[in-house]
Protein backbone atom coordinates (compact mmCIF):
# COMPACT_ATOMS: atom_id res chain seq x y z
CA UNK A 1 0.00 0.00 0.00
CA UNK A 2 1.44 3.34 -1.07
CA UNK A 3 1.56 6.45 1.07
CA UNK A 4 -1.30 8.19 -0.81
CA UNK A 5 -3.47 5.10 -0.30
CA UNK A 6 -2.64 5.05 3.41
CA UNK A 7 -3.43 8.76 3.70
CA UNK A 8 -6.73 8.24 1.91
CA UNK A 9 -7.60 5.33 4.18
CA UNK A 10 -6.97 7.40 7.30
CA UNK A 11 -8.93 10.37 5.92
CA UNK A 12 -11.95 8.19 5.14
CA UNK A 13 -12.05 6.96 8.73
CA UNK A 14 -10.82 10.04 10.55
CA UNK A 15 -13.25 9.69 13.46
CA UNK A 16 -12.20 6.10 14.17
CA UNK A 17 -8.52 7.05 13.98
CA UNK A 18 -9.14 9.95 16.35
CA UNK A 19 -10.91 7.64 18.81
CA UNK A 20 -7.95 5.23 18.82
CA UNK A 21 -5.53 8.10 19.43
CA UNK A 22 -7.63 9.39 22.35
CA UNK A 23 -7.68 5.93 23.94
CA UNK A 24 -3.90 5.58 23.48
CA UNK A 25 -3.35 9.01 25.04
CA UNK A 26 -5.44 7.95 28.05
CA UNK A 27 -3.39 4.78 28.48
CA UNK A 28 -0.14 6.76 28.24
CA UNK A 29 -1.44 9.22 30.84
CA UNK A 30 -2.25 6.31 33.14
CA UNK A 31 1.25 4.88 32.72
CA UNK A 32 2.83 8.21 33.49
CA UNK A 33 0.80 8.89 36.64
CA UNK A 34 0.76 5.39 38.12
CA UNK A 35 2.23 5.23 41.61
CA UNK A 36 5.58 3.40 41.82
CA UNK A 37 5.80 -0.07 43.33
CA UNK A 38 8.35 -1.03 45.97
CA UNK A 39 9.58 -4.49 46.89
CA UNK A 40 11.88 -6.04 49.49
CA UNK A 41 13.47 -9.46 49.14
CA UNK A 42 15.38 -11.57 51.62
CA UNK A 43 16.43 -15.11 52.42
CA UNK A 44 15.84 -17.13 55.57
CA UNK A 45 18.39 -19.86 56.23
CA UNK A 46 17.41 -22.92 58.29
CA UNK A 47 20.52 -23.80 60.28
CA UNK A 48 20.57 -27.28 61.88
CA UNK A 49 22.04 -27.94 65.32
CA UNK A 50 25.70 -28.81 65.61
CA UNK A 51 26.30 -32.53 65.27
CA UNK A 52 29.22 -34.13 67.06
CA UNK A 53 29.07 -37.26 64.92
CA UNK A 54 29.17 -35.52 61.56
CA UNK A 55 31.40 -32.57 60.61
CA UNK A 56 28.72 -31.24 58.29
CA UNK A 57 25.54 -30.70 60.34
CA UNK A 58 23.41 -30.69 57.19
CA UNK A 59 24.28 -34.36 56.66
CA UNK A 60 22.79 -35.22 60.05
CA UNK A 61 19.29 -34.00 59.16
CA UNK A 62 19.23 -34.81 55.43
CA UNK A 63 16.07 -33.78 53.63
CA UNK A 64 14.13 -33.14 56.85
CA UNK A 65 15.45 -29.59 56.94
CA UNK A 66 14.11 -28.79 53.48
CA UNK A 67 10.78 -30.41 54.34
CA UNK A 68 10.55 -28.27 57.47
CA UNK A 69 11.25 -25.13 55.48
CA UNK A 70 8.61 -26.10 52.91
CA UNK A 71 6.07 -26.70 55.66
CA UNK A 72 6.78 -23.28 57.17
CA UNK A 73 6.34 -21.64 53.77
CA UNK A 74 3.01 -23.40 53.19
CA UNK A 75 1.73 -22.40 56.64
CA UNK A 76 2.76 -18.78 56.12
CA UNK A 77 1.04 -18.54 52.72
CA UNK A 78 -2.14 -20.22 53.96
CA UNK A 79 -5.22 -18.03 54.66
CA UNK A 80 -4.71 -18.49 58.40
CA UNK A 81 -1.06 -17.47 58.14
CA UNK A 82 -1.88 -14.38 56.11
CA UNK A 83 -4.52 -13.38 58.65
CA UNK A 84 -1.95 -13.65 61.45
CA UNK A 85 0.46 -11.45 59.49
CA UNK A 86 -2.30 -8.90 58.85
CA UNK A 87 -3.20 -8.83 62.56
CA UNK A 88 0.48 -8.27 63.38
CA UNK A 89 0.56 -5.18 61.13
CA UNK A 90 1.56 -6.55 57.73
CA UNK A 91 -0.28 -4.73 54.96
CA UNK A 92 1.85 -5.39 51.87
CA UNK A 93 1.57 -8.33 49.51
CA UNK A 94 3.81 -11.21 50.59
CA UNK A 95 5.35 -14.28 48.99
CA UNK A 96 7.19 -17.00 50.90
CA UNK A 97 8.53 -20.06 49.12
CA UNK A 98 11.39 -22.52 49.03
CA UNK A 99 14.43 -21.35 47.13
CA UNK A 100 14.55 -24.69 45.34
CA UNK A 101 10.80 -25.30 45.42
CA UNK A 102 10.65 -25.72 41.66
CA UNK A 103 12.76 -28.89 41.94
CA UNK A 104 11.30 -30.83 44.85
CA UNK A 105 11.81 -34.13 43.02
CA UNK A 106 15.57 -33.68 43.32
CA UNK A 107 15.92 -30.95 45.97
CA UNK A 108 19.21 -29.49 47.05
CA UNK A 109 19.22 -30.63 50.66
CA UNK A 110 22.31 -28.64 51.54
CA UNK A 111 20.47 -25.34 50.89
CA UNK A 112 17.22 -25.24 52.90
CA UNK A 113 16.44 -21.60 52.21
CA UNK A 114 13.19 -19.64 52.12
CA UNK A 115 12.83 -16.57 49.96
CA UNK A 116 10.61 -13.84 51.41
CA UNK A 117 9.38 -10.91 49.36
CA UNK A 118 6.95 -8.09 50.09
CA UNK A 119 5.45 -5.73 47.52
CA UNK A 120 3.40 -2.57 47.89
CA UNK A 121 2.96 0.95 46.56
CA UNK A 122 3.34 2.17 50.15
CA UNK A 123 7.06 2.54 50.85
CA UNK A 124 6.97 2.15 54.68
CA UNK A 125 4.58 -0.83 54.45
CA UNK A 126 7.11 -2.85 52.43
CA UNK A 127 9.76 -3.03 55.15
CA UNK A 128 7.22 -3.19 57.98
CA UNK A 129 5.51 -6.21 56.42
CA UNK A 130 8.87 -7.88 55.73
CA UNK A 131 9.83 -7.52 59.39
CA UNK A 132 6.42 -8.84 60.48
CA UNK A 133 6.65 -11.89 58.21
CA UNK A 134 10.16 -12.72 59.42
CA UNK A 135 9.20 -12.39 63.09
CA UNK A 136 5.91 -14.31 62.85
CA UNK A 137 7.51 -17.10 60.82
CA UNK A 138 10.47 -17.46 63.19
CA UNK A 139 8.36 -17.28 66.38
CA UNK A 140 5.90 -19.90 65.14
CA UNK A 141 8.65 -22.29 64.09
CA UNK A 142 10.44 -21.92 67.42
CA UNK A 143 7.17 -22.37 69.33
CA UNK A 144 6.46 -25.58 67.40
CA UNK A 145 9.87 -26.99 68.42
CA UNK A 146 9.21 -26.05 72.05
CA UNK A 147 5.82 -27.83 71.96
CA UNK A 148 7.52 -30.93 70.54
CA UNK A 149 9.97 -30.94 73.46
CA UNK A 150 13.10 -30.24 71.39
CA UNK A 151 16.00 -29.25 73.60
CA UNK A 152 17.47 -25.79 72.94
CA UNK A 153 20.79 -27.21 71.74
CA UNK A 154 18.98 -29.46 69.24
CA UNK A 155 16.68 -26.84 67.74
CA UNK A 156 16.81 -25.61 64.17
CA UNK A 157 17.56 -21.91 64.00
CA UNK A 158 16.26 -19.52 61.33
CA UNK A 159 18.69 -16.78 60.35
CA UNK A 160 17.91 -13.92 57.93
CA UNK A 161 20.39 -13.30 55.12
CA UNK A 162 20.56 -11.14 52.02
CA UNK A 163 17.89 -8.56 52.90
CA UNK A 164 17.74 -6.03 50.06
CA UNK A 165 15.66 -3.44 51.88
CA UNK A 166 12.82 -1.59 50.12
CA UNK A 167 13.69 -1.09 46.45
CA UNK A 168 11.85 0.64 43.66
CA UNK A 169 10.75 -1.80 40.98
CA UNK A 170 12.54 -0.58 37.90
CA UNK A 171 10.62 -0.58 34.65
CA UNK A 172 11.66 0.90 31.33
CA UNK A 173 9.26 3.75 30.54
CA UNK A 174 10.90 4.15 27.14
CA UNK A 175 10.18 0.55 26.21
CA UNK A 176 6.60 0.87 27.45
CA UNK A 177 6.09 4.06 25.44
CA UNK A 178 7.59 2.49 22.31
CA UNK A 179 5.34 -0.55 22.71
CA UNK A 180 2.30 1.67 23.15
CA UNK A 181 3.14 3.62 19.97
CA UNK A 182 3.53 0.39 17.98
CA UNK A 183 0.25 -0.99 19.31
CA UNK A 184 -1.50 2.31 18.55
CA UNK A 185 -0.31 2.26 14.92
CA UNK A 186 -1.42 -1.36 14.56
CA UNK A 187 -4.81 -0.53 16.06
CA UNK A 188 -5.28 2.48 13.75
CA UNK A 189 -4.60 0.48 10.58
CA UNK A 190 -6.64 -2.48 11.83
CA UNK A 191 -9.70 -0.36 12.63
CA UNK A 192 -9.42 1.68 9.43
CA UNK A 193 -8.98 -1.43 7.27
CA UNK A 194 -11.91 -3.16 8.96
CA UNK A 195 -14.21 -0.18 8.41
CA UNK A 196 -13.01 0.09 4.82
CA UNK A 197 -13.88 -3.57 4.15
CA UNK A 198 -17.12 -3.44 6.16
CA UNK A 199 -18.65 -0.01 5.61
CA UNK A 200 -21.52 0.98 7.85
CA UNK A 201 -24.73 0.82 5.82
CA UNK A 202 -27.76 2.94 6.65
CA UNK A 203 -31.10 1.34 7.36
CA UNK A 204 -33.54 1.23 4.38
CA UNK A 205 -35.80 3.90 5.90
CA UNK A 206 -32.80 6.12 6.58
CA UNK A 207 -31.48 5.70 3.03
CA UNK A 208 -34.95 6.45 1.60
CA UNK A 209 -35.27 9.61 3.64
CA UNK A 210 -31.77 10.67 2.63
CA UNK A 211 -32.58 10.09 -1.07
CA UNK A 212 -35.90 11.96 -1.08
CA UNK A 213 -35.63 15.53 -2.41
CA UNK A 214 -36.24 18.16 0.16
CA UNK A 215 -39.14 20.53 -0.67
CA UNK A 216 -38.27 24.15 -1.22
CA UNK A 217 -39.58 26.50 1.43
CA UNK A 218 -42.86 28.28 0.60
CA UNK A 219 -42.81 32.02 1.01
CA UNK A 220 -45.94 33.62 2.43
CA UNK A 221 -47.01 36.73 0.43
CA UNK A 222 -47.26 40.01 2.21
CA UNK A 223 -50.06 42.40 1.31
CA UNK A 224 -49.09 45.99 0.68
CA UNK A 225 -50.94 48.41 2.93
CA UNK A 226 -51.98 50.72 0.05
CA UNK A 227 -52.95 48.08 -2.51
CA UNK A 228 -54.48 44.87 -1.05
CA UNK A 229 -54.82 43.31 -4.49
CA UNK A 230 -51.08 43.39 -5.18
CA UNK A 231 -49.22 41.03 -2.83
CA UNK A 232 -45.60 41.74 -2.12
CA UNK A 233 -43.17 38.81 -2.32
Amino acid sequence: MSLPEIAGLLRRHFIAVLAVLIIAAGVAYGFKHTAPTYTENGTLVFVPPISGAKPNPFEAVGGALTEAAGTVAAQTMSPQGQQQIARAGGTAQIDVELLNGYNLQYPNFSNPYLTVSTTSKDFPAVHQTFAVVTKVLTDQFTAAQVRDGVAPNNRIVILPAGDTGPLLEQGSSKRALAGLIILTLIAIFAVASFLDRHPIRLLPSTRRRAAEPRPSPVRTPRVRPGNPAAPDY
